[in-house]
């Protein structure tokens, strides 16, 4: 692939901008990765991300190594040919869905110490006492839904 349509080009810019907010990377980074979502049928060599980017080899560089770091993208070659070709990792979903995880675990530690601290050192004011508890909810059902979700992707990825 030498070029990229107009079209594709702002649906990566679109992406890449949500990547950039949501995933706290590079705005080279997230276009990189939002190409690669794009083009999951397409073998992407180092040169034709270049080329689409217009951005330098450098930094093409650097940020192909932090998606690849993030497992995010990986890499694969082809028999007799010497150059590196790069696609979107086959779970790239799972890994952002773990990730939101994560993060939702570590807002109910924050949650639970919060209500721990305010029990201990003075009686907490009833409606900030029930909108973290509504918070709480919100997030032990998030982290519900992401681990039912994440097993359905783990379990098709151990079919194919």
């Amino acid at each position: 692939m030498q070029s990229c349509s107009e079209k594709k080009q702002k649906l990566v810019e679109r992406i890449g901008v949500h990547f950039e907010k949501e995933m706290g990377i590079t705005p080279l980074a997230a276009r990189i990765l939002g190409l690669f979502i794009l083009s999951p049928s397409e073998d992407l060599t180092f040169d034709d991300v270049t080329k689409i980017t217009c951005a330098s080899k450098s930094s093409i560089s650097t940020n192909i190594n932090l998606l690849l770091q993030l497992r995010s993208i990986e890499y694969f070659t082809k028999p007799g040919d010497r150059k590196r070709y790069f696609r979107a990792s086959k779970n790239h979903l799972e890994i952002a869905l773990k990730d939101t995880l994560n993060k939702v675990k570590a807002d109910l530690e924050i949650i639970d110490l919060i209500d721990k601290f305010n029990k201990i050192s003075e009686k907490e004011l009833e409606h900030k006492h029930q909108v973290r508890l509504l918070y709480k909810e919100y997030l032990n059902n998030q982290q519900h839904n992401l681990k039912k979700t994440i097993e359905k992707i783990s379990e098709i990825q151990r079919t194919q």
